[in-house]
C-alpha cells in the first residue's frame, strides 16, 4: 500500500486520502470528497487548481515541480467514475484549535537569537572580550548539558517503567517489498498493532527482543544486561552533568 501523498508549502498541505483531500492551512482543515472534484488542472509549475463539480476552484500549493506533478497524476487516477453533483456542499471545514504558527516560530527563534547576542555583547562589554568570549560558548553549552540531562532522565524513567510492568517479546528486521533489508525492527503488541523499534539497527540479526509497555506499545527499550544498563546510563549521566556544570561556570564567571 502506498503513503498518502502531500502536496504543501510553509503551513499549508494537502493530503490526498483514499476517499478525500484534507487540507490543513493554520488552525483550518478543510475535507473535500473526491465524489466532489470534477478534474485538477495545473497552476504553474508548482501548484494546483481543483475544479469541483459545481464549478468552484480551490487553489494548493506545492513546494516544488516533481512533488506537484506526482500529486497531480495521483490525484486524477483516484478520481471516481461517479462524481457528485453537490460540489462545494460536500466541503467541510473544521477548527483544530490553538496552533503554532510559522511565523510564531520564526519570531520566537529571532527574539532568542537577539536576547542571546545582547547577552554575549553587554558581556563583553562590561568584563571584557574574553568574558564575552566565554560567554558564547558557555551559554549554549549550558543549554546543551540541560537537555541531555533531561534526555538521561527520561531514559531511566523509561527503563524503570518498563522493568516494572514491560511485556517482552521479538521483534523481526523489516524488509521493503524489493528484498532491501530496512534498518529497523517491526513488533506486534497484544492488541495486533503493529510497532517499529530502531533499537539494534546496525545488527545483522534477524529479530532482537525489545521491551514494551502495555500503555503506550509504541514506547519500547532493547533488552540488555543490567550492568550495561546502568553503566551506559552513569556514563551518560557524568558526561551530562560536566558539560552542565562547565556550562554554568561559563554564564557565572563574569560575575562571580
Amino acid at each position: 500500500m502506498l503513503s498518502p501523498q502531500i502536496l504543501g508549502k510553509g503551513d499549508q498541505y494537502t493530503v490526498l486520502r483514499p476517499d478525500r483531500l484534507t487540507t490543513t492551512a493554520g488552525r483550518q482543515i478543510t475535507h473535500i470528497p473526491l465524489t466532489a472534484v470534477q478534474e485538477v488542472r495545473p497552476d504553474g509549475d508548482t501548484a494546483l487548481t481543483i475544479v469541483l463539480t459545481d464549478g468552484a476552484t480551490r487553489r494548493l500549493t506545492g513546494g516544488n515541480a516533481y512533488s506537484a506533478a506526482a500529486f497531480h497524476a495521483a490525484l486524477t487516477a483516484a478520481l471516481p467514475a461517479q462524481r457528485d453533483p453537490a460540489g462545494s456542499a460536500l466541503v467541510t471545514t473544521e477548527d483544530e484549535g490553538s496552533v503554532i504558527e510559522v511565523w510564531q516560530v520564526w519570531i520566537g527563534v529571532l527574539t532568542t537569537l537577539a536576547a542571546f547576542g545582547g547577552y554575549v555583547w553587554w558581556t563583553g562589554s562590561t568584563h571584557g572580550s574574553e568574558m564575552g568570549g566565554v560567554a558564547f560558548f558557555a551559554a549554549p553549552g549550558a543549554l546543551l548539558g540541560a537537555l541531555a540531562c533531561v534526555g538521561v532522565y527520561a531514559s531511566v524513567d523509561t527503563r524503570v517503567t518498563l522493568r516494572r510492568r514491560g511485556i517482552t517479546v521479538a521483534a523481526a528486521r523489516h524488509y521493503y517489498p524489493n528484498g532491501k533489508r530496512a534498518s529497523y525492527y517491526k513488533y506486534t503488541d497484544t492488541s495486533g498493532n503493529e510497532h517499529t523499534t530502531g533499537y539494534g539497527s546496525g545488527r545483522a540479526t534477524q529479530e532482537i527482543h525489545i521491551v514494551y509497555d502495555p500503555e503506550a506499545p509504541s514506547r519500547s527499550v532493547a533488552v540488555e544486561p543490567l550492568y550495561a544498563t546502568v553503566v551506559k546510563h552513569l556514563f551518560y549521566a557524568s558526561l551530562s552533568l560536566a558539560i552542565l556544570a562547565l556550562g554554568l561556570w561559563g554564564v557565572l564567571a563574569p560575575y562571580i
